[in-house]
């Protein structure tokens, strides 16, 4: 007995890293079995010899080990017959090489997988249950127990139960992390060089500072010592030594959680259109109080001063035949009887003058050479012979006078 004591102490020290806690004892109580099963053979020759072999290998999910046998407890001997051959049977996969702190890591944890947005948990292993949380697509959760067609998981505060139908765990569920998570390369070192292509000696398309978070470019090719990554719109390749890569994972969310999330955003975005709302009003109150302003600037202004300012917005640049001609549509259209009967009224009419700068030439005042055009054009001058529109040369016939044509 003690030297099948031994034994299975080395089996489990020796498959330490590919078991967890729950497939050590499965597979040490039924290699227990087997070994006790075989001293019963030999103690009693009378009985058939069974031989089994176990081939323990690590597998891509936690190993299962079962015993099905009829055993009889012989009363007073001390040993064990068997009444049918023992079959020990591991429930492994492919083999995968991993590293062995990815078994570790993974070994307890279980991900939701062909599911649309999110798989509920509730408060007990039965359908009918209540639902006090989801495990969603990308969140990771800690296996507790498994009970018949369901697992007890714990992620962040949900602690509840999922169908194991609709789950995978250990390296299986690493591997299904790898497809559907996003993973990143996070920037350990300052001036990190982002290069077009896996090379020291490809040109540099960015340089990067520490703790920057690229997003790596899994359909990128793979090469040795760099890292495939996409940074904005911009990809290429960044040394491996100076990253740090991990995946992006979630962690359930309870009903509560979800619920005073939702009730954040809600508040969140009342918020923000309030005070969009409150700028809007203050912008307007602010324009309203320009305009205000700028009127009370062009009331103030005399006939004369008005004039200038059209005469200077409109032909500021022309000759002085051109400026006078312009304060003469102005006064034409005064006296013609099919416009206002004033200055102020005929230069502000809608869509005939440009008036949008007319209170700042008046506040700093109109330059002289328009002044003196305005009092001219005030005091009969006509360069234009009674006309009441003008435009930009060449854009119509009729009177030019520098720049402008007549009509």
């Amino acid at each position: 007995m003690i030297r099948n004591s031994n034994t299975i102490s080395s089996f489990c020290t020796k498959n330490k890293k590919y078991l967890n806690k729950r497939t050590m004892q499965s597979a040490a109580l039924s290699v227990a079995m087997v070994l006790l099963i075989s001293g019963a053979v030999v103690c009693a020759p009378s009985e058939r010899k069974v031989t089994t072999n176990v081939d323990i290998q690590p597998a891509s999910t936690a190993g299962v080990f079962s015993a099905v046998s009829a055993m009889d407890a012989s009363a007073g001997t001390g040993l064990v017959s068997a009444s049918a051959d023992v079959s020990v049977v591991a429930a492994t996969s492919d083999q995968v090489k991993f590293d062995d702190d990815i078994y570790d890591e993974w070994s307890d944890k279980v991900m939701a997988k062909d599911i649309n947005d999110y798989l509920y948990i509730r408060e007990d292993a039965d359908q009918t249950s209540e639902v006090i949380g989801k495990l969603r697509k990308n969140d990771i959760a800690t296996l507790v127990d498994v009970f018949d067609g369901w697992y007890e998981i714990e992620s962040g505060n949900a602690h509840g139960f999922v169908s194991a139908e609709h789950c995978i765990t250990g390296i299986d569920a690493y591997e299904y992390a790898l497809d559907v998570c996003d993973t990143y390369a996070t920037t350990d070192v300052n001036g990190l060089r982002m290069r077009s292509e896996a090379s020291e000696d490809s040109k540099i398309i960015k340089v990067v500072s520490k703790g920057t978070k690229l997003e790596v470019n899994d359909e990128a090719e793979e090469v040795e010592g760099w890292i495939a990554v996409t940074s904005g719109n911009k990809t290429g390749y960044v040394k491996a030594d100076y990253v740090d890569v991990d995946m992006e994972t979630g962690e359930a969310i309870t009903l509560e959680e979800e619920a005073a999330a939702q009730k954040a955003a809600e508040e969140a975005a009342a918020k923000k259109a309030a005070e969009q709302a409150a700028m809007a009003e203050q912008a307007k109150i602010a324009a309203a109080e320009a305009a205000a302003a700028k009127q009370a600037v062009i009331t103030s202004a005399d006939d004369v001063t008005l004039l200038a300012a059209i005469i200077q917005i409109e032909a500021g640049s022309e000759c002085y035949d051109g400026q006078v001609a312009v304060g003469a549509v102005v006064m034409n259209r005064v006296l013609s009887g099919s416009y206002t009967n004033n200055i102020e009224g005929v230069i502000f009419q809608k869509g005939q003058f440009a008036t949008s700068r007319m209170s700042s030439v008046i506040s700093k005042g109109p330059k002289a050479s328009c002044i003196q055009a305005a009092q001219d054009a005030m005091a009969g001058a006509d360069p234009t012979g009674g006309r009441t529109h003008f435009r930009r040369a060449g854009s119509k016939e009729g009177l030019i006078i520098g720049n402008h044509v007549f009509y």
